[in-house]
């Protein structure tokens, strides 16, 4: 036996119907089965109307982080960019108020150290800003830049150690090595 209004099989002596819930009763069941009811989409719905294939697929890990990785990656540089030009620029004026107290043969060491240091600060703020622009293209060996100053950013607390930990996150992952070439490729 069949149900009346959807068409499922019933078995003898139910009651309801298990598919839809139907009252079923001997004179209102059929021996043959009823043509299924045909749904058709209404107008109103266009994704009922959209082919599976229509359906835009949803974008990886690595490519929805990799524009926001990126515009981290400028924006903390560009911050580390001003105390490293800083310091470059202590180191060669050599201002004679600032080292007043500071002895004459102390003097000739702490000024090349100042821009020994600020010019390292500057290296690695330029280097950030290069592997943020390169992830934001999708560039092929940006994505190793990135995993190289991300581990030294850990030991800039806070900031770094949060931009380092969000880009290990994303860029590291098993799957990372393999999708990130492809979206290389694709850009």
């Amino acid at each position: 036996m069949y149900c009346v209004q959807c068409g499922a099989e019933v078995m003898q002596g139910q009651v309801f119907c298990n598919k839809c819930g139907q009252r079923v009763s001997g004179a209102a069941a059929a021996t043959v089965a009823p043509t299924p009811p045909q749904y058709l989409p209404s107008l109103a719905s266009p994704s009922a109307q959209a082919s599976p294939s229509a359906i835009p697929a949803q974008p990886s890990r690595i490519a929805k982080h990799l524009s926001t990785l990126g515009i981290f990656w400028i924006i903390l540089s560009a911050l580390r960019a001003i105390p490293g030009v800083a310091m470059l620029v202590l180191g060669h004026m050599r201002f004679p108020f600032m080292f007043m107290p500071i002895p004459a043969h102390l003097r000739a060491f702490v000024a090349p150290f100042l821009g020994a240091i600020g010019l390292a600060i500057s290296a690695f703020a330029i280097a950030g800003i290069i592997a943020g622009w390169g992830l934001m293209a999708r560039a092929p060996w940006a994505r190793m830049l990135a995993i190289i100053l991300g581990c030294i950013g850990l030991i800039h607390f806070p900031l770094g150690t949060a931009l380092g930990i969000y880009t290990l996150w994303v860029l590291v992952p098993e799957g990372a090595a393999l999708e990130y070439p492809r979206l290389a490729q694709v850009s």
